[in-house]
C-alpha cells in the first residue's frame, strides 16, 4: 500500500534552476500522487518520468537517467510531440493511456508503467501549461505557426512549423461556442498579429480570439469577441487593414446571397453583393492594396469584381462550362487572378486591369477536383490541393504550368479529401489538411471514443507535411474529425496582410 506523502510536498524544495544532482530520487510507488500539490518540474515531474523511463522507445522495468528529462530537451526533443500544453486529454501522454486497447503499440509504451494517480497528476500539470519552475511555458516563443480548423470537433489546432507537431488547442465550446456539427472552417489574422478571426459555419458568426501563447487557450480573457449569430454559414475571411471580407461556406444552401463587410474591432457587419443569381459567393479575394474584391459564386458560375468600400459592382462576367467555382487567389502583381473549378478539374486564370475589369487569361489541367487553392510563400506557385484525386498539384501561374503533383505512396497514403494547403515561412514545407470523411486514411493509433468504442477513420482526419523541393512526405499529424481550412502566421506579422492575398482557410 502507498505511503501517503503529502507532507514531502512542503520540504522537498528546489531552486528552479536546479541540476540534475538536486532531482529526487524517490520511488514512486511510495508516494500518493493524488496528495501532492506541489506542480514543481523539478520535485516531482522530472523524478517521475525518468523514474518510469518515459523516452524509452522499447518497455523497460528500470529507471531513466535524469539528464535525459532536462524541461527543455524534453520539449525540443520527439517527446514534446507527446504534449500540448494546456490540454491534458488531447496530449498523446494521456491519450496512449486512456484512449487506446492494451495492446496497441505504442512509440513509448512505457507509459503504461503509469499508475492512475500518477496519471492524474501528470494531467494536472499539463493543464496548468507543463510548466518549468521559473514559469515558463512550452513553445510560448514559437513564430511560425499554422492554425488548422478542426471543423468537426469545434476546435482549431496550432502547429509549430518548425517542430511540425500540436503546440495549442482552442476549444470553442469553452469561450460558449461548441456544439455544431460544422464549427470552425477559416481563420486570417489582424495586421497587427495580436488577434485571429475564425468563421463558425453553422454558428452563422465570426470569432475573434487572441494570438498569445503565454496564455491558456481557455481563459476568458483569450476570448475576444463575437459577431451577431446573423450571417448565415460563413466561409472564407479576407483582410485588409480595418476592412475583414467573408463569403459563404460551400455547405450553404441554394438562395444564400451576400458578402460580409466586416469591422475587425467590432464584428459589426453589412452585406453586399446581392447581384442576381450571384449564389452562394465563396470564393473572395481582396486584392493586396484592398483596392477591389473578387468574388465568385460557386454554383452560378459567374465572377465579379466589387468596390469593397461601397459594396458596388464593377465587372461581371459567366464562366463557361457549368463549374463549380471553390478558391480565389490574387497573385502580388495585382493583375494575375485564379481560380480553381472542382467541376472541370482546372485551374482559371484572369487579368484585373487598374480599373477593376475582368479578362480571362488561360487555364491549367490540375487533379480531380481542385479545392481551396492557396499561394505559397513566393507568390507564384499555386498550391491545389486535389478532393477527389487525393493529390496536391503545384503550379507555377506566370508560365501556366504543373510543376509537381504529390500522390499517396503504397508506404503511405494520408492524403485523404485535402482540402487546404499552407505553405511554411521558409518554403521547405508544404501543410496539406485532409478531411478523410470517408475514411481512406487510417491513422497511426486505434484511438476509441469515450464509450470505449472504436473511433472510425472518418473521425480522424490529419495535416500532411510535404517537403516542397522533392514532394516526399515529412510528416503526418493526426487531428480529428474534418481538418478543414489551415492559415500560416508568423508572430509579429500577419500572413493575410503581407504579399498574398486570397482568401484564408477554407
Amino acid at each position: 500500500m502507498r505511503l501517503r506523502l503529502a507532507a514531502l510536498a512542503g520540504v522537498l524544495l528546489f531552486a528552479a534552476g536546479c541540476d540534475t544532482d538536486d532531482v529526487p530520487d524517490f520511488d514512486p510507488d511510495t508516494v500518493d500522487f493524488d496528495q501532492v500539490t506541489s506542480l514543481s518540474y523539478q520535485e516531482w515531474v522530472r523524478p517521475l518520468l525518468a523514474a518510469r523511463d518515459l523516452l524509452s522507445p522499447t518497455a523497460t522495468t528500470g529507471r531513466g537517467d535524469p539528464q535525459d528529462y532536462d524541461w527543455d530537451a524534453l520539449f525540443d526533443g520527439p517527446f514534446g510531440e507527446y504534449i500540448v500544453p494546456f490540454d491534458a486529454n488531447g496530449s498523446l501522454l494521456v491519450r496512449f493511456v486512456e484512449d487506446l486497447p492494451a495492446d496497441a503499440a505504442l512509440p513509448i509504451p512505457n507509459v503504461r508503467r503509469l499508475q492512475d494517480d500518477e496519471v492524474r497528476f501528470l494531467k494536472r500539470w499539463i493543464e496548468a501549461g507543463a510548466r518549468d519552475d521559473s514559469g515558463e511555458i512550452p513553445y510560448a516563443d514559437s513564430r511560425h505557426l499554422i492554425y488548422v480548423c478542426v471543423q468537426g470537433e469545434n476546435r482549431v489546432a496550432i502547429i509549430d512549423a518548425e517542430k511540425l507537431r500540436v503546440i495549442r488547442n482552442v476549444y470553442l465550446g469553452d469561450h460558449g461556442h461548441g456544439g455544431f456539427a460544422r464549427g470552425p472552417h477559416a481563420v486570417a489574422f489582424s495586421d497587427d498579429g495580436d488577434a485571429w478571426f475564425v468563421s463558425i459555419i453553422d454558428g452563422h458568426r465570426i470569432l475573434k480570439l487572441s494570438t498569445d501563447l503565454e496564455m491558456d487557450p481557455s481563459a476568458a480573457s483569450y476570448f475576444l469577441g463575437a459577431s451577431p449569430a446573423t450571417f448565415t454559414t460563413p466561409g472564407l475571411i479576407d483582410l485588409h487593414e480595418d476592412l475583414m471580407i467573408v463569403g459563404r461556406s460551400t455547405f450553404s444552401t441554394s438562395n444564400t446571397f451576400g458578402i460580409g463587410r466586416f469591422d475587425p474591432a467590432t464584428l459589426q457587419y453589412e452585406e453586399f453583393g446581392t447581384l442576381p443569381g450571384f449564389d452562394i459567393p465563396h470564393g473572395i479575394a481582396l486584392t493586396v492594396d484592398g483596392t477591389y474584391l473578387i468574388a465568385a459564386s460557386m454554383t452560378q458560375g459567374k465572377v465579379a469584381v466589387f468596390d469593397p468600400l461601397t459594396g458596388d459592382a464593377v465587372d461581371e462576367l459567366t464562366v463557361s462550362g457549368s463549374p463549380e467555382l471553390i478558391h480565389l487567389s490574387v497573385l502580388p502583381d495585382q493583375r494575375t487572378i485564379t481560380l480553381t473549378d472542382g467541376a472541370n478539374d482546372r485551374v482559371l486564370f484572369f487579368e484585373i486591369s487598374s480599373g477593376g475589369q475582368l479578362t480571362p487569361a488561360g487555364e491549367v489541367a490540375v487533379g480531380d477536383r481542385p479545392w481551396h487553392a492557396h499561394l505559397d510563400h513566393d507568390g507564384r506557385t499555386l498550391l491545389v490541393p486535389n478532393r477527389a484525386g487525393n493529390s496536391l498539384t503545384l503550379v507555377d501561374v506566370p508560365t501556366r504550368a504543373v510543376v509537381r503533383t504529390v500522390t499517396n505512396t503504397a508506404a503511405s497514403a494520408p492524403f485523404a479529401q485535402p482540402h487546404s494547403p499552407a505553405s511554411s515561412e521558409d518554403g521547405r514545407y508544404v501543410f496539406v489538411s485532409n478531411s478523410n470523411a470517408t475514411g481512406a486514411y487510417t491513422p497511426r493509433f486505434p484511438f476509441r471514443d469515450e464509450t470505449g468504442q472504436p473511433l472510425p477513420n472518418s473521425a480522424q482526419g490529419n495535416l500532411t507535411v510535404v517537403e516542397r523541393a522533392t514532394g516526399a512526405i515529412a510528416k503526418v499529424i493526426d487531428l480529428g474529425a474534418f481538418p478543414s481550412g489551415v492559415e500560416h502566421h508568423a508572430h509579429g506579422h500577419s500572413h493575410g496582410g503581407g504579399l498574398v492575398a486570397g482568401g484564408s482557410g477554407g
